[in-house]
This record gives C-alpha cells, sequence and structure tokens, in this order.
C-alpha cells in the first residue's frame, strides 16, 4: 500500500511546478469592475499569484486531470477488451454446441440452454437436425460441456477485479484533485512585496456575484 501511495505521489509531483506570489497586506484597497474603491480583504493578508504562476497552475491542474482522465479510459479499456474477448469464446463455443447437436451427439443440458438463449432458432434447428441425425446412428456419442466451471469462475473474478480498478480510477479523480490543489498551495513562494504598488491592481466581474483578480489568480 505504502509502494502505491509513493506511486501516486510521485505522478502528482511530476506535474507541479514552484509558484511565484505576492502577498497582499489586509486592508489594501483596490479598484472593482465599476472603477469604485474596495478592499480586497478586511481579515487577513491574501496571496496572489502572479500572471505566469496563475497560468502554469491552471496549466498543471488541467494536464494532471488528464492523466487521471486516460487511466480511468484505460481502466475501462482493459474491461471492455477481456469482455469482448470471452464474448468471442463463448461464441465460438455455441457454434460446437450447435455442430455437435446438429451431428446427433448429446450435449449437457447447460449447453442445450446457452444455445437456446443465443438464439433459440438456431436452438429448433439444432434440435431438429439432432433428430434426424441419430435416426441411422448406432451409437450416440455424449459430450462434455464446452465451459469450463473453473474457467468461469476465474473470469468471473477477474472481471469483478477490473470493475473495481475502474470504478476506484474514475472515483479517485475528484479526491486526488484536491490532494493535488493542496500540494500546489504548498509550493507557492512569496516574493518580495516592497517596491510593488498594490493600489493598481484591479477587479474584474466574473458573472453577477464574483469579482476576481483582472492579472492574477487568488489563493
Amino acid at each position: 500500500m505504502e509502494a502505491v501511495t509513493n506511486k501516486v505521489a510521485n505522478h502528482m509531483l511530476s506535474f507541479i511546478h514552484t509558484y511565484e506570489a505576492y502577498r497582499v497586506p489586509k486592508g489594501t484597497k483596490v479598484k472593482n469592475s465599476n472603477g469604485e474603491e474596495t478592499v480586497l480583504s478586511e481579515d487577513e493578508d491574501v496571496l496572489v499569484l502572479t500572471e505566469k504562476s496563475t497560468e502554469q497552475m491552471n496549466k498543471d491542474k488541467n494536464e494532471y486531470v488528464t492523466s487521471l482522465e486516460i487511466k480511468a479510459n484505460m481502466a475501462q479499456e482493459r474491461t471492455k477488451i477481456e469482455a469482448e474477448k470471452k464474448d468471442a469464446m463463448d461464441k465460438a463455443k455455441i457454434m460446437a454446441v450447435f455442430r455437435n447437436m446438429a451431428n446427433g451427439d448429446m450435449v449437457p443440458p447447460s449447453d442445450e440452454r446457452k444455445l437456446l438463449e443465443y438464439d433459440d432458432k438456431m436452438y429448433q434447428a439444432a434440435k431438429s437436425l439432432q433428430y434426424l441425425s441419430r435416426i441411422n446412428k448406432e451409437k450416440i456419442k455424449k459430450k462434455s460441456s464446452e465451459w469450463d466451471e473453473d474457467e468461469e469462475k476465474a473470469y468471473e473474478e477477474k472481471m469483478k477485479i477490473l470493475h473495481e480498478n475502474e470504478r476506484e480510477a474514475r472515483e479517485s479523480i475528484g479526491s486526488n484533485m484536491e490532494v493535488f490543489e493542496a500540494k500546489q498551495r504548498k509550493h507557492i513562494v512569496e516574493l518580495p512585496n516592497e517596491n510593488v504598488d498594490f493600489s493598481k491592481m484591479r477587479t474584474l466581474k466574473v458573472g453577477d456575484l464574483f469579482e476576481g483578480i483582472i492579472f492574477d489568480f487568488m489563493i
């Protein structure tokens, strides 16, 4: 489990850079979207990323979530491939059951049932051919099932694991993004702000309720 956790952490870190930000003192006044003077924060200092770091942070987030989505899609594809492989094998076995019945042989009831469920018309044709083939047959062969019970159980167990991996990969995207964003915040470094004129900062109206920094992203 620890090895898996370290692998996830290392994967996250491969997308994270250092992000530069200025600490804007509480009570700093800026212009809002209407040109009115407003206080950025009354209660505490605010870290404001530089424009370059804002772009980098968003780029890192997008690339990381894309990597998680690719992982989830790959898990889904593995499940699909395994199911398609099993479907092809089952169809081949169905055809073997049809041939055996058409040849007049006796097949297990479970195999007959699978043929019936697959195609009832094919099943009826197989039964008719089976009857005709037995008319001149001295000995009827008894065939074993085309499906091995242990193989079927192994397949069910494998699919259970694949579905679980697929579900975990999809559901982990949200929680991993929360951890990723927390790690990003830990990689923010403060720049000296002695010579920065924060009064020139302006906010931009985004929708009806939110005011954001026009050139920076507030953490």
